[in-house]
């Protein structure tokens, strides 16, 4: 049984109080597939079983009913002393570690906050970690990163989780180029429609394909089809061979220079913003000094 983790602690707590793998993959930020795996680990380990599955989601087994019993108030009971240790070593030499999307745009906002915040507490140390929107997700649920600088819609909206609106962002039409469409200094955007859309990976990003769609539409097109790609530069790559466009902010395709164009959107009617999330009541002092010290925008 020394393998068994509080990760593991906590989602079966969670699970056993959603009765429901998505809901509780939801609350704890991480997708329901690692909940399934992490029961299976902590089932294989106790080598008892916790939870049957039914058409509604899940219920507890007797030995679940009673696991649960005997580790919520535990767990409870340690999850306040560590928030109450982490308080108490407030000191000036804490380092804040904010969660960071990898995109330029998002790094240079993130270190725009951090040169304002210095002025104010220059005795304190910002640790960036960049991450993809799956890692920040998991990240700000572990406690391991204080607060996050990302995107509105990858990040989405999450029980716990508050955030701010900090930046307004501009949304581009990227295509390769090379392509017959980027020949002119303005695009045509409804001959779009025989062109193939690539996007996130629906589990990286929420709602990207409603808002794209929605561009799309406003500007006089539907897509031929929308295909989904695991990683930005996977996007990026698809775009400069000619095989689609996409939609993303100025930053997309800089790291291919001269081979993907992009076209300012104007008619955009859900704007994309830059956010900060933390999660609620899980900020030290000094964390939420740095949060307050960021402007929200109407």
């Amino acid at each position: 049984m020394t393998d068994i983790t509080l990760q593991q602690i906590e989602i079966f707590l969670t699970v056993a109080e959603q009765l429901s793998l998505s809901e509780a993959a939801k609350e704890l930020f991480i997708n329901q597939s690692a909940v399934s795996r992490w029961i299976q680990r902590l089932e294989g380990s106790l080598n008892i079983k916790l939870f049957v599955r039914n058409n509604r989601g899940v219920r507890l087994t007797p030995d679940g009913e009673f696991l649960y019993a005997e580790l919520k108030p535990l767990f409870s009971g340690l999850s306040a002393t560590l928030r109450n240790m982490r308080s108490l070593c407030d000191l000036p030499e804490n380092i804040i570690r904010v969660g960071c999307f990898n995109a330029d745009e998002v790094m240079e906002m993130l270190k725009t906050l951090m040169d304002k915040f210095a002025a104010v507490r220059p005795d304190l140390l910002i640790e960036i970690v960049p991450s993809d929107f799956k890692d920040l997700l998991e990240a700000m649920a572990l406690g391991t990163i204080d607060c996050a600088v990302t995107y509105h819609l990858g990040f989405g909206e999450y029980h716990m989780i508050r955030s701010k609106k900090i930046k307004q962002l501009d949304s581009y039409f990227a295509i390769s180029s090379h392509h017959p469409l980027a020949a002119g200094e303005k695009l045509q955007a409804e001959r779009l429609k025989d062109e193939i859309l690539f996007l996130l990976t629906l589990g990286e990003m929420q709602r990207t394909e409603e808002r794209a769609f929605e561009v799309c539409m406003a500007n006089g097109f539907a897509p031929k089809e929308i295909r989904y790609l695991p990683s930005l530069l996977a996007i990026e790559m698809a775009v400069r061979d000619m095989r689609g466009f996409s939609i993303n902010g100025p930053d997309f395709g800089r790291r291919f220079k001269n081979e993907i164009k992009r076209y300012r959107i104007e008619n955009v009617r859900t704007p994309q913003y830059m956010i900060m999330a933390w999660r609620e009541g899980g900020c030290t002092a000094v964390t939420k000094q740095f949060i307050d010290s960021v402007d929200e925008i109407e």
